[in-house]
């Protein structure tokens, strides 16, 4: 079914269940520490970058940030909703806070194309009704938005509480959250005067006021406990970045020095501190590829820099961040997920017993990240520096992690992807130019797939069953991937 926010349940807010009612505000409060338990278990995404990478547990807030020249970020979140339709998995609650028609339309075609459309609820606004510029039909747009995605949540939590359900709630997108803030923001400085407004707010931070405004839609997430029926709400919130970094007239060689970033945050000029320390240019190319805006005073680059800042108080505010980048989805990397800045904070630290991961990742990710980093920093380096094996392996994960959008696969395809990968038996398609996104490397991974399904069906049930890979299973696989490749 498709709603509005004023026809998404009863009159009174009310959703129904075979067994109760659950009456439920839209501005519902985030869940008290009382009502909730630890993160567990994982929805899966169906993408095994993420999955491995950048796990959603459930009960989760995790924003999925892109660049708003279009870098996957629907193709990611159709993806996952599709493979809790077809696993049975968590419910899902799609809304859409996009005014313009077309957009909203693409949307929903992208549901229906995915065949789930039928299966979820969809939270829509509301054609405008009246035409114009100014800012108060921007501040009404955007007050929409924001009572549509409050209202997708609402949905969300009273399947979890009337039902013990587990819920998926996908927001598309909080960018008009920013638009609200920033008109309250202009019209508490036109009725009071400058002093009436915070620093942080005057300097585009995140006062305290900011952050709770943000915290009392992210923090609704949560995964219940046994006396409120045990069920949860993930939420994945999607917020976009405008354009590239660094600009369209940069030469990408110029040098900056640290004196240059005087006017930047102390976030920044940490970084540029460390890149000091290890004789790295601090050229523009070099600032780009790290995401630190260039000191530039032109109107862009500032709209860019607070573009940033913002993201980073988003960040810090939520669970963790599926980070998609321009430059690797103009490559062909799908999904264009950047490893170093796409992270879960579930589960960070020895003593904790919180996991967003399924345990069989778990076992086959770990220390992915940091093989990733290393392979990175020795591009450019000597032909007999060693440097072409470290590669080459990257390169091999990221071929059997490629999925384009409507590729999801499950966790135990994703397992034998990841397994053949670690036993190095990709790394000779890799250097025949079997690389990710090529015919031959998508043929090699679904010969793979397809020849492990017919000899091992048993081992791959227990994994998706189970969400681990046993001992015994792994051997098993491991058996069947080195006769496909012998």
């Amino acid at each position: 079914p498709i709603a509005t926010p004023a026809s998404s349940a009863r009159n009174d807010n009310s959703i129904e269940s075979d067994e109760d009612t659950v009456d439920r505000a839209i501005f519902a409060p985030i869940p008290k520490v009382s009502d909730i338990a630890l993160i567990n278990s994982p929805v899966l995404t169906g993408t095994a970058m993420v999955d491995a990478l950048a796990p959603i547990g459930k009960g989760q807030n995790m924003l999925v940030i892109g660049q708003d020249t279009g870098v996957g970020q629907r193709d990611l979140v159709v993806g996952a909703v599709k493979t809790q339709v077809l696993t049975k998995g968590a419910k899902c609650v799609y809304a859409i806070t996009s005014q313009c028609k077309k957009e909203r339309e693409g949307v929903i075609q992208m549901l229906r194309d995915a065949g789930v459309l039928d299966d979820i609820v969809v939270v829509s606004a509301r054609d405008r009704v009246e035409t114009g510029d100014d800012e108060a039909l921007k501040a009404a747009d955007a007050a929409e938005a924001i009572t549509v995605a409050a209202a997708a949540c609402s949905i969300g939590e009273a399947l979890a509480l009337a039902r013990g359900d587990d819920t998926l709630v996908i927001i598309d997108d909080i960018d008009q959250h920013k638009v609200f803030w920033d008109w309250t923001t202009r019209v508490l400085i036109d009725k009071y005067g400058l002093d009436s407004v915070v620093k942080d707010d005057r300097e585009g931070g995140a006062s305290s006021e900011m952050r709770g405004f943000y915290s009392s839609l992210i923090q609704r997430a949560g995964r219940f406990n046994k006396k409120n029926k045990g069920g949860s709400m993930t939420l994945a919130l999607l917020a976009n970045l405008e354009g590239q970094f660094g600009g369209e007239e940069d030469d990408g060689v110029t040098v900056f020095t640290p004196e240059d970033f005087a006017q930047s945050s102390e976030k920044v000029k940490d970084r540029i501190g460390i890149l000091v320390n290890k004789n790295i240019p601090l050229t523009s190319e070099n600032l780009r590829k790290i995401q630190i805006p260039l000191p530039s005073a032109s109107d862009s680059e500032k709209k860019r820099r607070f573009a940033l800042q913002h993201t980073d108080d988003l960040i810090s505010m939520s669970d963790g961040q599926v980070w998609l980048d321009e430059a690797l989805y103009s490559k062909g990397q799908r999904p264009a997920m950047d490893a170093q800045r796409s992270v879960t904070r579930i589960g960070i630290g020895a003593d904790t017993k919180s996991r967003a991961d399924a345990p069989a990742m778990r076992g086959l990710a770990g220390g992915l990240r940091f093989d990733f980093a290393q392979a990175d920093s020795l591009e450019g380096a000597g032909a007999n520096s060693g440097a072409d094996k470290q590669i080459v392996k990257k390169n091999a994960y990221l071929l059997a992690m490629h999925q384009a959008g409507g590729q999801e696969r499950s966790l135990s395809d994703n397992c034998v992807a990841l397994l053949a990968a670690s036993m190095r038996v990709l790394d000779d398609t890799v250097r025949d130019g079997g690389g990710a996104g090529t015919e031959k490397g998508e043929s090699a991974i679904k010969g793979l797939l397809d020849h492990v399904k017919e000899a091992a069906p048993t081992a791959l049930a227990d994994i998706d069953s189970s969400l681990d890979l046993s001992e015994a299973g792994r051997t098993e696989l491991e058996s069947v991937i080195k006769g496909y490749f012998a």
